[in-house]
């Protein structure tokens, strides 16, 4: 069960306080008060919230508060009745308001004038202090407090100890997530009989109750069906499920006809939530969502609410959202946890785009392509104190200024032929406390750059049409592949814009330079396509020695190709075609030596000298010795391993029966 403590300086006011939250949470939440002049202990109270009388004692009741509990100031109020004694009394009447302290008592005036209580002469009156000055005074109005008038005051007019006012009941209800039909029977009750000062929910409350007829025209207007029902009947059916069952509604939202065995049967189901029920009704066909939950009214009588939506319509939401979402780019799903690497290069880059996200900078990302500069854009915004605000991305390459400067900057209603209309927000404003993700930042035009420096400098844009400035508060990533300094020193890129950008920058390694990690990328790879394939060591040599000009990217299109493409033991010749041509065009790189060659391949080098020595012999009887040596190699290996020796003028070939053999000057 829920826990509210109340503090209190005296102990009467916090006894008062308990009573009044103790009527109202009974059997929903636990109530404790702790007077701060009684309390011997100075240990802290355990509790969900904490109710404090008054804001001037914070300090000293932090020393009971449970560590980081929430809190709540009571908002005070009075019975109506008890106000309206005090309309009685004549205007220009000198009267002691008395009350514990002298400030409480003028916070007592304010509040009683807001009341209406305007006509009379309040003189704010506490214990202890003096009243020489004052005359004599007859009439004397206290809050609870008669104890405090003091002696020659013939007239008390006591309006009741402070009660706590309904929106302090409310905002307690909803903090400590307590929905129930009682609670809210209960406020419209204790609001009629308070004092207001304003309608707020008291007003809302009230009028509801009045007004029956309001609430059902609220039911059939949902666009859901809503079903109200006690243990003995429907209390209410709004129009949709009506019109669901196909029958005509009935006066007052109730059934003029015998109810629909569908409607019958959701009445006496279980409570249930989300749970897929079918209609089917002669040619009606329908899935629909219900939920049903049963609260307790204050009689004890319980009592249920049924809730049904359209099974089509949630799915065609949840593809509308998803649309408007992630299809925008609203949203960064990377962290840094989604980088694979095993290296110290990657892991020093790793350091330092975490610091630098923690600093909420424009920041500059540098990179090839395929290195992996969007992934470490939506890391750091999810790293920063940005992580809950939008990500938005877009490419400066893919669009012409004119549509990059409306996409980035928005538009006002007519600013040129085919505007949308009501105009457009722009990238930077849907960005708003956010991130904007600006990649190919080297590819925009000069006229864009100076527009884009205005905006990192003044924190503001204004629209395509537009005469208004409207403030942003982004943070920008930029990225890109070209050398900037480059084209600063050609005049194609602005200097100002690069030393705005360049202040805090990250360069992403080739996957040339970080070979040790293409190991663990494979396996991570063939891992996310729950991949049943094995590598041969000769094609894992090849990947370990390719020059990867589209690096990470290119890495996992050719894994992709090999996952579904290759066979169960994958091998060079299942490489996409390119790779293969490109591998027997060439030595691969690190292969410039036959202490260099991997594994196998260094034995079946070997092999081939000692029967080339020996004899000329063709590629296929090479490769028929070679299988029955017991080494597993492809043709395809084979002849890329004779190139390799001939490369090195170990062996030579020629046609016909010349075959592979060894000469004298190849020994030499």
């Amino acid at each position: 069960m829920k826990k509210i403590v109340v503090i209190a300086l005296e102990k009467k006011a916090a006894e008062k306080y308990v009573e009044n939250l103790d009527w109202f949470f009974a059997g929903m939440a636990e109530v404790e008060g702790i007077s701060i002049k009684e309390r011997e202990s100075s240990s802290r109270a355990e509790a969900d919230i904490v109710l404090i009388s008054n804001q001037t004692i914070l300090n000293i009741a932090k020393k009971y508060m449970p560590v980081n509990s929430p809190v709540e100031y009571v908002d005070v109020s009075f019975y109506r009745q008890d106000i309206q004694a005090l309309e009685q009394v004549p205007p220009g009447t000198r009267a002691l308001l008395v009350d514990y302290r002298e400030y409480m008592a003028i916070s007592l005036a304010a509040l009683l004038n807001e009341f209406g209580i305007q006509h009379i002469d309040f003189i704010p009156y506490a214990p202890g202090m003096k009243l020489e000055d004052i005359g004599d005074i007859g009439l004397a109005i206290t809050p609870g407090l008669p104890e405090f008038v003091p002696e020659g005051v013939h007239t008390v007019i006591d309006i009741g100890y402070r009660k706590i006012d309904i929106a302090t009941i409310n905002s307690l209800a909803v903090k400590l997530g307590i929905d129930d039909a009682r609670i809210n029977e209960k406020m419209i009750d204790y609001a009629e009989d308070l004092c207001h000062r304003s309608q707020g929910i008291t007003g809302i409350l009230k009028n509801l109750k009045a007004d029956k007829f309001q609430i059902e025209a609220i039911l059939d207007s949902i666009d859901d069906g809503i079903m109200i029902t006690n243990e003995c009947s429907v209390l209410h059916c709004n129009r949709f499920i009506c019109r669901l069952v196909g029958r005509p509604a009935g006066p007052s939202g109730g059934c003029d006809v015998e109810m629909h065995a569908f409607c019958r049967s959701l009445a006496e189901s279980v409570c249930v939530e989300n749970q897929i029920f079918k209609l089917t009704d002669g040619s009606a066909r329908k899935d629909l969502v219900v939920s049903k939950r049963v609260f307790q009214q204050h009689d004890a009588m319980e009592s249920a609410i049924v809730i049904i939506k359209d099974a089509d319509k949630i799915q065609s939401m949840e593809i509308g959202i998803r649309k408007s979402l992630l299809g925008k780019g609203y949203t960064a799903k990377y962290t840094f946890d989604d980088v694979v690497y095993t290296s110290e290069v990657m892991r020093d880059v790793i350091e330092r785009a975490r610091k630098i996200a923690m600093i909420d900078a424009t920041t500059l990302i540098f990179g090839d392509t395929g290195t992996g500069k969007e992934l470490f854009a939506q890391a750091i915004h999810n790293s920063s104190i940005r992580k809950k605000k939008p990500f938005v991305a877009i490419n400066c390459a893919a669009l012409s200024d004119s549509l990059l400067e409306s996409e980035l900057f928005g538009y006002e209603e007519g600013a040129f032929t085919g505007a949308k209309k009501g105009g457009k927000k722009g990238l930077f404003e849907l960005a708003h406390g956010g991130t904007i993700f600006l990649d190919e930042l080297g590819c925009i035009s000069q006229m864009m750059q100076v527009k884009l420096l205005r905006v990192l400098q003044e924190k503001e844009v204004m629209r395509i049409g537009g005469v208004t400035l409207v403030p942003v508060n982004v943070r920008v990533i930029a990225a890109t592949n070209d050398n900037l300094e480059s084209l600063v020193a050609k005049g194609v890129f602005r200097k100002d814009l690069y030393y705005r950008i360049n202040n805090f920058a990250i360069t992403l390694p080739a996957l040339k330079d970080r070979r040790e990690d293409i190991p663990v990328i494979i396996e991570s790879i063939m891992e996310e396509y729950h991949a049943v394939n094995c590598i041969d060591k000769n094609l894992m040599s090849f990947l370990m020695a390719y020059e990867w000009g589209g690096n990470v990217r290119e890495l996992r299109n050719c894994m992709e190709y090999l996952v579904f493409m290759g066979q169960h033991l994958l091998n060079i010749d299942d490489l996409p075609s390119y790779m293969r041509s490109s591998a027997s065009g060439s030595v691969p790189p690190g292969h410039d030596s036959l202490g260099e060659l991997f594994g196998d391949e260094k034995d079946v080098a070997r092999k081939i000298l000692e029967v080339a020595t020996v004899r000329n012999i063709g590629r296929r009887g090479l490769q028929r010795i070679i299988e029955e040596s017991g080494y597993e190699i492809s043709e395809y290996r084979i002849r890329w391993i004779i190139k390799y020796l001939r490369d090195k003028n170990l062996v030579c070939y020629g046609r016909g029966r010349e075959g592979i053999h060894v000469e004298n000057k190849a020994l030499n």
